[in-house]
């Protein structure tokens, strides 16, 4: 098929030369020369981001050793991940090439095997941060993996339409069938190892009982009290309710020395050895941080007991000569497989008898 110079129509030819029309209408650029496509690039591409990671480390310690000794590990990463933008962005955003992708000849290119625009360049460099989680890459190895062998996009490639390829100069490495698969299982399976104890046994962040809005306390009595408790609210997993009233007996000990004096507050408890906490004075009243108490919530599926840790923390103030108390008092509980309890009561206490004097 041809088109005719003078009155653009077409007229039919040979079938071969219709079959090689047809085809060449369906065949990107790059598949022209299927030796510097993206599946081909592979192994010298992974080994080019090794490179490249390793200058950014040493450039990183170098910055933050110039920085001081005082420079957390926190900052570190967070230099790391600055200089890593900026040296992929300016880099590839000129020549297509970091110092990795041109010492193992790759470069960033379009799908058609063009040159990558600035902004298809700050595209796939922003979303390098998606494709790091959660450690070793491993959702943009996913992604080279789901893409196929004709594109190799890690998820800042799909996302900005470019890949990696070999540059003219290149040649192709031997590369496994099974490299690409084992290098992405074990950066996800080594993701998983570290992130799953991680999550399990994350910090819980107690939510601390209420303070008291311009608190004037004084301070306390020492000495036996009586406290009578109100539960104002109970969620989640509680065993507490909304309205329950509790008796306890309170002791508050003073001790003295070097002329400063630190009280504490021991609570008895039924069936249990009584729970002491120290009394921190601040500006919305005396805090109280007790012992985390444990307790079973459930049972495995072999039988085991499945225990849940139960914070309690209370703000109490003082009056009337810090012989009469009141005070707010929270109970909360969270495991993964207990899910989460809480419970907020109110104590009102007064001094019964005064701790006796040497």
């Amino acid at each position: 098929m041809a088109e005719d110079s003078f009155s653009g129509t077409l007229r039919l030819g040979g079938a071969a030369t219709l079959s090689r029309a047809l085809a060449s209408t369906r065949q990107p650029a790059t598949s022209s020369d299927s030796s510097l496509g993206p599946q081909v690039a592979i192994r010298a591409r992974l080994n080019a981001f090794i490179l490249d990671l390793l200058l950014l480390g040493v450039a990183t310690r170098l910055l933050a050793g110039g920085l001081g000794h005082s420079v957390s590990a926190s900052t570190e990463l967070l230099l790391l991940a600055a200089l890593q933008f900026a040296y992929f962005f300016t880099l590839e955003a000129r020549t297509g090439q970091t110092i990795g992708k041109r010492v193992f000849h790759v470069r960033v290119a379009t799908l058609a095997g063009g040159r990558a625009t600035t902004k298809q360049i700050a595209v796939r460099t922003v979303l390098r941060v998606f494709d790091a989680l959660p450690l070793l890459y491993a959702s943009g190895l996913i992604s080279l993996m789901r893409t196929g062998s004709a594109r190799r996009q890690r998820i800042g490639d799909v996302a900005a339409g470019t890949t990696v390829i070999l540059d003219s100069r290149g040649k192709p490495l031997a590369t496994p069938r099974w490299l690409l698969p084992l290098v992405t299982l074990a950066a996800t399976a080594i993701s998983i190892a570290v992130i799953l104890p991680i999550l399990k046994h994350r910090h819980v962040s107690v939510p601390p009982a209420a303070g008291f809005t311009g608190n004037v306390s004084e301070p306390p009595a020492d000495g036996q009290w009586r406290a009578v408790g109100t539960t104002t609210s109970s969620s989640g997993y509680s065993n507490d309710y909304a309205g329950r009233q509790t008796l306890r007996s309170w002791v508050i000990s003073r001790d003295c020395a070097g002329g400063r004096c630190s009280f504490s507050l021991t609570v008895e408890l039924p069936r249990e050895a009584p729970a002491t906490a120290a009394l921190v004075p601040r500006s919305d009243g005396w805090h109280a941080v007790f012992p985390v108490r444990i307790f079973p919530c459930g049972y495995t599926s072999a039988g085991g007991t499945i225990y849940w840790p139960q914070h309690t923390t209370a703000v109490l103030r003082f009056t009337g000569s810090g012989r009469v108390a009141e005070a707010n008092m929270r109970y909360f509980s969270q495991t993964p497989a207990c899910g989460y309890g809480t419970a907020l009561t109110v104590w009102y206490a007064n001094l019964v008898a005064a701790a006796g004097r040497p």
